[in-house]
């Protein structure tokens, strides 16, 4: 399977960051398209650090973890908890709206 990402985002995130990015805002997309996944006014996805590195193998956890973290510092994604057992750590992944004005110019950037 081919993974794409944008090279703009990767110069400024680097290469995991932006995979990362590209496969968080396409299940938010989707979320928001289905509406689902609303909580706090955002539209979230939920993930494990376990689920990431199934959808893109050649990431390890700690990539993942260092590229989330990346994210987060950066302003472009917010991390929360919202599912139904007080057990479950499962992480939940929104964009701020910095973040999805970054999207949205990557966006353009490739269609533009």
């Amino acid at each position: 399977m081919a993974q794409k990402f944008n090279a703009g985002l990767a110069e400024r995130y680097g290469v995991t960051a932006a995979l990362l990015l590209e496969h968080i805002w396409k299940e938010v997309k989707g979320n928001e398209f289905h509406r689902r996944c609303r909580y706090g006014g955002n539209t979230w996805m939920r993930c494990s650090r376990k689920e990431f590195t199934a959808h893109m193998p050649y990431l390890s956890r700690g990539m993942v973890t260092g590229g989330i973290g990346r994210l987060k510092k950066a302003g472009i994604l917010v991390q929360g908890e919202h599912n139904e057992s007080r057990f479950d750590r499962t992480a939940w992944y929104a964009f701020t709206e910095y973040g999805k004005k970054v999207m949205e110019e990557s966006e353009d950037e490739e269609h533009g």
